[in-house]
């Protein structure tokens, strides 16, 4: 970027007559204070109180450019430091948008450099090589690192505000990067009761659609939202007065009245008035003669500019094109000047008021004064100057983010350099955001010509990069787009399997199964490519109920995967592999294969095999051998690589596991906090939809049991009746509709819904999950005198009870055998089976139909002692419903209890409070964050995060401080 070259003069010096002489460009003074804001004033300060007291505050304030936000957001910065707050403040830059997590980056100092090992951390995450920069972004490149940094942002803000109130100042969130975005929606949601205050500004225009789900996001979260509106008349007239000291005049209130408002044009057209020598004082009052001034903003910030010398407009130029803020170094690279002679020539700027410098950067004024000169420039020089700046930045080893941007804005159609280097800064930025990717390649795209030949592989990588930033629907188009015209055969088999896992991910199984199946069948693919759709083919042909065919894919699969080294194909054969032989009872077997995944994926490089949740099926499998505890524990395990690896969509699935563990296991307060715990933003949905229909069966049984009918059928209300999935629980949530069914009196339509699960699993060969739903069908099938039904459940359960020795399974079918033949002896054999293992819902109904069929045969010592045991699980369990009908069931034999006094649960207070909420509590009071707490309890920082939310409710406190003040209090 020469300085030699011929620069357009600016515009403004022909709207009036210019002095002879160059005065310098001097500020009024003093600054004059904000004028015409005392509400937002004072919702500022309401927030920082709320902050302060101990609870969180978000406000987000909204305004053209130049209306006075960052006017706004500096002072209550001010203020919080003022009040001893710790501040963190950062601003989006426009030229900066692709730079992932660069606001917040900023904002918190986090630099390879800095003395906290945790922002150092987080600079480390940002700075490493991901998979994006070994190759074209595919299918595989999962960006697990967008999710760890994310968290670690979102950690290092609740261990700061732990110390002290913490106040985070953001300024032109309309040009921050998606990444930066998505972790503020995160902060929103998961840092109630923590001081902690976010203060957002923006401009209501360019609006991205991320910007859009963010402020959607923060006002459900409870954020105030202020709307700066021009300033009043009274506003103007006072904001005049006091940057001119005196009362202004009518002719100059005519002036300024042309600013619409604007506080900075005002200001602006004051200063240029000012510097012109056309406001005089006397008596007390300003006035201005008559004169002519630029009718627009840009053209009065034009004039002011122009009195500076040509050396300062010269550097002003080059530095606008690298943005609102710049380095001296960068500006020296590109210009090819010395860092010395640039700074002797931009300290006129700094004086005059153009630029500021914060320490590290130099920044112009405010980014209208900086647009104003970028715009002066005719197109073809800006252009001229991105392209020369780009080729100079990468000369000098920039990040290849900044190379790209400046390229791709000086860049013609056809431009091959600008193309290269918009896919290198896309590859380098997957793995953190991959809707930077996405976008950037959309951009490279732009550029190329129909035919030119690179395009449709440019465009299979967007693909990849929309699927990974959860755009499935957006994902499938383009793969449709490329897959319906004549497209290159080797091209083909790669968009044709990224099409097959977007729809697979998207809930389409079956569509799915389509694409990747003619994917593996080309004899093109390599062999890591062919045992990657092979995989994917076999996890979709087990949603779709298809056993037999998941097993033979998946049986294919698993070696071509081996050879090829290929660890996230190889767990995803094996686990499907390890689930058919669960679902068809062949439980030895299941867990052997899934215990050989587990330790390949951990034997993998970077235990990349863990990127497909192994230890979620492994728990599933543990859970149905009864081993709850090891089930517990592998979860635990699971959950912390995913939370490591950034595998952020498989953590709804840990959840949901052990909230079944937690409701077998006769914990229904922690199965409802795993329930509740919020996992999104979730990457790529998954199965998804069947684990949200096992969280909606758990919770409604818990409120079915808890005799809470209406919120029972609310929690299974919007799930269908029919599906084709298998394997996934997915008839958990038909299993709970048809026992609240039951308790409307609608037997009839219980049992048709009851028997439509049972033979949904019998067509697909699943019969694990006979003894879950066995005996409930045994018993609506005697009630509608179905002999036949009954007995033949039954046997299907002793079937598979003969097949495996596991004491719940061996209950079931003892129970099922009872109910058929109406036998007490070998109903009091089913509870002594169900006495040896970990369920006590199951033991506790069995007890109950033993009692029944005891009393029925006069021993009503035995029927007595067997209600007395459910009534006492039930009281434990606090199941209401099932307390009230074992008591009835004893009253109705005349048998009258030993006399206990019988609490009710309280439902606020600190007797409320669960065992786990109090243990969460203790560690609340030591000053643990949320992942250190999940750490010393072995849960995730979402469920402490939910069970401190049932905390705050319960004793009617709106802080981490109170909560740890009342705990001290009652230890002592």
């Amino acid at each position: 970027m020469s300085g030699a070259m011929t620069m357009p003069r600016l515009a403004a010096r022909a709207y009036s007559p210019v002095p002879q002489y160059h005065p310098v460009m001097t500020a009024l003074a003093p600054v004059p204070r904000i004028c015409g804001r005392e509400a937002e004033i004072q919702a500022l300060g309401e927030a920082l109180d709320r902050v302060a007291s101990g609870g969180p505050a978000i406000v987000l304030v909204e305004g053209e450019a130049g209306i006075g936000k960052t006017r706004l957001l500096a002072q209550v910065l001010q203020d919080a430091r003022g009040r001893g707050m710790l501040v963190a403040a950062g601003r989006a830059e426009e030229l900066e948008r692709t730079r992932p997590f660069g606001v917040l980056a900023a904002a918190f100092g986090c630099t390879r450099s800095s003395p906290d090992p945790r922002r150092a951390a987080i600079a480390g995450l940002l700075a490493s090589q991901g998979a994006g920069d070994l190759g074209p972004i595919t299918v595989t490149s999962d960006p697990g690192l967008r999710f760890r940094v994310v968290d670690a942002f979102t950690d290092l803000v609740e261990e700061l505000a732990l110390t002290g109130s913490l106040v985070i100042g953001l300024d032109d969130l309309q040009w921050a990067d998606p990444s930066s975005l998505l972790t503020l929606g995160v902060l929103g949601r998961r840092l109630d009761y923590v001081p902690v205050g976010v203060i957002g500004c923006l401009r209501p225009s360019p609006r991205v659609a991320e910007l859009d789900r963010l402020a959607g996001a923060l006002e459900a979260a409870g954020a105030r939202h202020l709307i700066l509106r021009p300033l009043t008349g009274e506003a103007v007239t006072g904001l005049v007065a006091q940057a001119v000291a005196a009362e202004p005049g009518p002719r100059l209130l005519a002036e300024v009245a042309g600013a619409g408002g604007n506080p900075l044009f005002v200001t602006e057209l004051l200063a240029a008035l000012t510097q012109e020598g056309t406001i005089a004082t006397a008596g007390g009052r300003a006035e201005v003669a008559e004169t002519v001034l630029p009718p627009t903003l840009r053209l009065t910030i034009l004039r002011r500019v122009s009195f500076l010398p040509e050396t300062t407009l010269q550097a002003l130029r080059s530095a606008s094109i690298l943005g609102s803020g710049f380095s001296l170094t960068d500006l020296a690279t590109v210009t090819g000047r010395p860092a010395v002679d640039l700074s002797i020539v931009l300290g006129e700027a700094i004086r005059a008021g153009v630029l500021d410098d914060d320490g590290a950067r130099l920044r112009f004024r405010h980014d209208l004064i900086r647009d104003a000169i970028y715009e002066d420039l005719a197109g073809s020089v800006r252009r001229a100057l991105h392209r020369e700046a780009g080729q100079r930045l990468a000369q000098a080893g920039a990040p290849a983010l900044q190379v790209a941007e400046h390229l791709a804005r000086g860049a013609t159609p056809g431009d091959p350099e600008a193309v290269a280097w918009l896919a290198r800064a896309a590859r380098h930025a997957a793995p953190r955001s991959p809707d930077i990717a996405a976008n950037l390649l959309d951009r490279a795209v732009g550029l190329m010509s129909p035919g030119d030949p690179g395009r449709d592989g440019l465009l299979a990588e967007r693909a990849s990069s929309l699927m990974w930033a959860g755009r499935i629907a957006d994902a499938q188009a383009t793969c449709r787009l490329l897959l319906g015209r004549d497209l290159d055969p080797s091209l083909e088999d790669t968009v044709r399997v990224c099409l097959g896992y977007a729809l697979l991910a998207g809930g389409q199984a079956r569509d799915g199964l389509c694409e990747l199946e003619r994917a593996f069948q080309s004899p093109l693919l390599t062999g890591a490519e062919r045992a990657e759709a092979q995989a994917w083919a076999s996890l979709a042909r087990l949603l779709l109920a298809d056993l037999d065919g998941a097993a033979a894919a998946a049986a294919q699969a698993r070696p071509t995967a081996v050879a090829a080294r290929d660890p996230l194909a190889t767990s995803v054969a094996m686990t499907t592999l390890a689930q058919v032989s669960e679902l068809r009872g062949d439980l030895g077997d299941a867990l052997q294969i899934i215990d050989d995944a587990v330790r390949l994926a951990d034997q993998s490089p970077g235990r990349l095999g863990h990127r497909f949740p192994v230890h979620d099926f492994r728990a599933y499998i543990l859970i149905t051998l009864d081993r709850l505890d090891e089930a517990s524990s592998t979860l635990e395990a699971g959950t912390r690589i995913s939370e490591e690896l950034g595998t952020r969509w498989a953590l709804a699935r840990y959840h949901t596991v052990r909230a079944q563990e937690r409701f077998l296991a006769g914990h229904w307060d922690d199965a409802v906090a795993e329930i509740e715990a919020d996992t999104s933003p979730v990457g790529v949905p998954g199965e998804s939809y069947y684990h949200l229909l096992l969280r909606r069966g758990v919770l409604s049984l818990i409120r079915l049991h808890r005799n809470d009918l209406p919120r029972a059928r609310d929690a299974v209300g919007a799930a269908p009746g029919e599906l084709p999935g298998a394997g996934y629980r997915a008839d958990w949530s038909a299993w709970a509709q048809a026992l609240l069914l039951e308790a409307d009196g609608e037997r009839a339509d219980a049992l048709e819904r009851l028997t439509g699960c049972w033979d949904r699993c019998a067509r697909s060969g699943s019969a694990v999950e006979y003894p879950v739903i066995g005996p409930d069908l045994v018993r609506l099938a005697l009630a509608a005198d179905d002999l036949g039904r009954a007995r033949d459940v039954a046997a299907a359960v002793t079937g598979v009870a003969s097949r495996n020795q596991v004491p719940w399974i061996t209950g079931a079918a003892l129970r099922c055998q009872g109910l058929a033949a109406d036998d007490a002896g070998i109903l009091d054999a089913a509870v002594s089976a169900y006495a040896r293992g970990s369920r006590p819902l199951e033991l506790a109904l069995t007890c109950e139909d033993a009692g029944a069929a005891f009393a029925r045969r006069g021993n009503v010592d035995r029927a007595g002692q067997l209600l007395d045991q459910a009534i006492t699980i039930y009281e434990r369990l606090d199941a209401t419903r099932d307390l009230a009908r074992a008591e009835a069931a004893l009253r109705q034999m005349g048998v009258r209890r030993g006399r206990r006094v019988t609490h009710s649960r309280a439902q606020s207070g600190w007797l409320s409070l669960t065992p786990s909420e109090r243990a969460v509590v203790d560690l609340v009071a030591e000053g643990l964050s949320n992942p250190q707490i999940g750490q010393r309890l072995y849960v995730s920082r979402r469920t402490v995060q939910t069970h401190l939310a049932h905390v705050f409710a319960k004793l009617h406190i709106a802080s981490r401080a109170q909560l740890a003040a009342e705990a001290a209090r009652r230890r002592g």
